[in-house]
């Protein structure tokens, strides 16, 4: 800022400037821009600055938005996935359950908290979903009593 603007005074215009300028000699013409040069370069640098210091501010915000959504939706889904593992807890299916409150919740959570995928875990937790539903489909093995049991009832 210029020291009219500091002083309470309204800051000249260009156009003011020049007029003003336009009757003075020559002579003194070049020394008063001689001096003014440095002066105009000081309140461009400190636009600039602003300028620079207001783009850094608005871009930490986003950030701060960016990483508090993350934080969020990380709770939101481990939350809805912990409640919905205890429905069908509830419901007698326990495989669902678990698949619902394993390791997928600690991926998923450290996906949109941390914002960075573990390759490992993420390989740990397909195996322990894979496990989960390959001894889910099974069918359970048939119980030969029962299966003679009913076919013999049926004759007598």
């Amino acid at each position: 800022m210029t020291r009219n603007a500091e002083e309470g005074r309204p800051q000249l215009t260009g156009l003011e400037i020049a007029l003003q300028w336009s009757q003075l000699p020559p002579e003194h013409l070049e020394i008063h821009l001689k001096a003014l040069e440095p002066v105009l370069a000081r309140e461009h640098e400190l636009e600039m600055e602003n300028a620079r210091l207001t783009a850094a501010d608005a871009k930490d915000a986003r950030t701060h938005k960016l990483y508090m959504g993350g934080l969020i939706a990380g709770f939101v889904l481990a939350a809805g996935m912990l409640a919905g593992a205890v429905v069908v807890g509830l419901n007698d299916q326990p495989w669902l359950a678990a698949m619902l409150s394993g390791p997928s919740v600690l991926s998923l959570a450290a996906l949109f908290v941390l914002r960075k995928v573990d390759s490992g875990a993420t390989r740990q937790s397909a195996l322990a979903h894979n496990r989960a539903l390959a001894s889910s489909a099974s069918p359970p093995p048939a119980d030969p009593a029962a299966a003679q049991g009913t076919s013999g009832q049926g004759a007598v």
